[in-house]
């Protein structure tokens, strides 16, 4: 099983297509069984597509729009021979211009795709408004997240949005294997309760067990959400539901074997 995540910060720098050939490049050489993205970006005002090859919708309020990311990817995937079957959940409106959201691609076909609303504040206005993709095929669950920061407050969205994360995959727990990817917004230090709570709960960081790794940090130092940050910080995440063997975990568009493509890098995961 090979897997990708990626916070992709689609569009917002620039609309040029061809930052992210290497991103098409790498998923045509390496075949990922699924692949997990965040901040998958499409202008509001955008022409409607109807009925998109591939594609299975979770709701019908937000149309895909012909430059949502997801969409441009699997075209670019189909032009070159390689076919994937995907969904779009809208989370929220990003930067005044875009809706955003999380969305999976899936070589195998589909049995079914989910919505779930993880934050207490449920307005597509808002950048609080957090929701999750789950997506089941017929081996694996897989959910595309992108979570809230940790906070010493009463109502830490971060507490809530895990929960709900892990009530959406309940009855699949035991099933099938289980994966979640993304933008978690937690850093993987033992001072970090966001993180601690997912592994102390009994998710498997890929990261944590993998035989050959290749990089650790996931974003460079003060992106959007991390100002004043001074350090890099992996905040990008493959979880399991069950103790795996990992052959290799990889980041991937880091500027070194791969030139960046967005304000996070990725990571690929092989298990064994």
């Amino acid at each position: 099983m090979k897997l990708l995540t990626l916070n992709t910060y689609s569009w917002v720098q620039t609309a040029d297509p061809s930052l992210f050939a290497p991103l098409v490049a790498d998923i045509l050489e390496n075949q990922y069984d699924a692949i997990a993205l965040q901040e998958v970006n499409q202008l509001s005002s955008g022409p409607v597509i109807n009925n998109p090859e591939g594609y299975l919708p979770t709701q019908n309020e937000i149309p895909i729009k012909s430059d949502n990311f997801a969409y441009f990817l699997v075209k670019a995937l189909a032009e070159k021979g390689l076919f994937y079957h995907w969904s779009w959940v809208p989370c929220h409106q990003g930067y005044f211009r875009f809706d955003e959201g999380v969305a999976i691609l899936s070589k195998a076909p589909i049995q079914s795709v989910d919505q779930v609303q993880l934050s207490i504040v449920n307005d597509f206005e808002s950048i609080h408004t957090r929701r999750a993709l789950v997506l089941e095929t017929e081996a694996a669950a897989f959910v595309s997240v992108h979570l809230s920061w940790w906070k010493e407050e009463e109502e830490n969205p971060f507490l809530r949005e895990w929960a709900s994360v892990e009530a959406a995959v309940k009855k699949l727990r035991g099933i099938k294997p289980i994966y979640v990817m993304g933008d978690v917004n937690n850093p993987a230090d033992v001072h970090n309760e966001g993180y601690d709570l997912i592994t102390s709960a009994g998710w498997q960081d890929a990261y944590a067990v993998a035989a050959t790794r290749i990089g650790t940090a996931t974003v460079p130092p003060a992106i959007d959400g991390w100002e004043g940050n001074e350090v890099p910080l992996r905040i990008d995440y493959i979880f399991s539901d069950q103790p795996q063997a990992v052959e290799t975990y990889e980041v991937k568009f880091d500027g070194k074997k791969l030139p960046i493509v967005s304000d996070h890098y990725g990571v690929a995961v092989t298990y064994a």
